[in-house]
C-alpha cells in the first residue's frame, strides 16, 4: 500500500475545485445583493480558506476574519491623520503585527492584519467604503466556505474515509499473516526490514488519518443536520485507533523477531506457538470495529515458562533499553 506521507484522507483536489468555484460564484452574488462595491473579496476570502479538510477551513476562515478586522480597526482610526507612504505603511504594519503577537494572536491572523492594513491604507483614498465592504464581505466569504465545505457533497468525503479504513483493516489483517509464515520461517532479518519500512510509512498515514477523523468528528457537532454524519466519521475514528495499535504492536516486535532470527535461537516450538499468535491476531483484525479491538482478554496464546518469570520484567526493560541505544546511535 503506497501513500504520501502526511496526506489526508480527506484530500480529493477535484472535489475542492468544484467546492471553491461553488463557493465563489453564490459568495460574490450574495456580496453584491449587500450593496458591496468590491465582491471580489468574497471569494478571495473562498479561494484563501477553503482547505481539505473542515476543521483547517472552519480555523482559516476565523484568522482570515478576525485579522481583517483588526488590520481595518487600526487604520480607520489613525490613517486619516497621516499621509501614505512606504514609510508610514511600514510602520503601520510594523505597529499593527505588534499589537496582534501581543494579543498572542498566530501567524495567520499577524499575516492578515499586515495585508488588511496594507490594502485599506492603499485602496480607501481610491474607492470610498472599502474598508467597509472587506469587513462584510470577508465575512461573507468565510461563512459560505465553511457552509459549503459542510453541505455540498460531504458523503463523497465520508465514503473515501471510510474505504481507506476498510482498506487498512484488510491489510492489517494480511500483515499478521506474512507476520505468521515469516516466523514459521525463522525471521529472515531482510524481510525483517522490509516490513519495518512498510509498517513506519502506515502506521505514519494513520496517525494523520486519526487527526483528521477526530477534528472533522467534533467539526460537524457544531452543524445542524450533521449529527449523523458527525457520528459515522467519529465510529470510523474509534476503528481507526483501534487498526492503528495493531500496526504499533507490529512494529514495536519486527526488531525483536528479527534480532531473534538472526541469532540462531528460535526453537520449532518458539515459532509455531508464536506464528499462531500471528494467526490468532489476523482472524481478530478481520472482524475489527469502533466497538471491537483487535486485542481482548482471550487474545493471548503465548506463556513464559515459569523458570522465567521472575526474569520477565529484566528482559523487557532490557529490549527496550537496547532499542533506545540503537536508536540514538543511528
Amino acid at each position: 500500500m503506497k501513500q504520501k506521507k502526511e496526506k489526508s484522507v480527506f484530500e480529493n483536489q477535484s472535489m475542492l475545485i468544484w467546492k471553491i468555484a461553488i463557493a465563489s460564484a453564490l459568495s460574490w452574488e450574495i456580496a453584491k445583493f449587500t450593496g458591496s462595491q468590491h465582491p471580489y473579496l468574497a471569494p478571495l476570502t473562498i479561494i484563501l480558506c477553503i482547505k481539505t479538510t473542515l476543521d483547517k477551513t472552519i480555523l482559516f476562515s476565523f484568522y482570515r476574519f478576525v485579522g481583517t478586522v483588526i488590520g481595518i480597526i487600526l487604520i480607520v482610526l489613525l490613517a486619516k491623520y497621516v499621509q501614505v507612504n512606504g514609510f508610514t505603511l511600514g510602520i503601520f504594519i510594523l505597529g499593527g503585527s505588534f499589537i496582534a503577537k501581543w494579543m498572542k494572536l498566530n501567524k495567520v491572523i499577524i499575516e492578515q492584519v499586515a495585508l488588511s492594513i496594507l490594502l485599506v491604507l492603499a485602496l480607501e483614498q481610491q474607492s470610498s467604503g472599502y474598508a467597509w465592504d472587506r469587513i462584510k464581505d470577508t465575512l461573507i466569504g468565510a461563512i459560505v466556505a465553511i457552509l459549503v465545505k459542510v453541505y455540498v457533497f460531504p458523503s463523497s468525503s465520508i465514503k473515501k474515509a471510510t474505504t481507506a479504513c476498510n482498506n487498512y483493516s484488510n491489510h492489517l489483517t494480511g500483515m499478521f499473516i506474512e507476520f505468521s509464515n515469516w516466523i514459521k520461517g525463522g525471521c529472515d532479518p531482510v524481510k525483517g526490514v522490509e516490513f519495518q519500512n512498510q509498517l513506519k510509512k502506515d502506521y505514519q498515514y494513520l496517525d494523520q488519518m486519526k487527526m483528521d477523523l477526530n477534528q472533522t468528528s467534533k467539526a460537524f457537532s457544531y452543524f445542524p443536520f450533521c449529527s449523523k454524519k458527525g457520528e459515522v466519521v467519529k465510529n470510523l475514528h474509534q476503528k481507526t485507533k483501534n487498526i492503528s495499535k495493531g500496526y504499533l504492536y507490529l512494529s514495536n516486535v519486527t526488531g525483536t523477531f528479527k534480532e531473534w532470527g538472526k541469532a540462531g535461537t528460535m526453537t520449532d516450538q518458539d515459532k509455531a506457538s508464536w506464528a499462531n499468535q500471528m494467526k490468532l491476531f489476523s482472524e481478530r483484525a478481520s472482524n475489527i470495529s469502533s466497538n471491537s479491538p483487535i486485542v481482548t482478554n482471550d487474545s493471548m496464546i503465548i506463556s513464559i515458562p515459569m523458570e522465567l518469570i521472575n526474569w520477565q520484567y529484566h528482559v523487557s526493560l532490557f529490549q527496550e533499553t537496547k532499542e533506545f541505544l540503537n536508536g540514538s546511535s543511528s
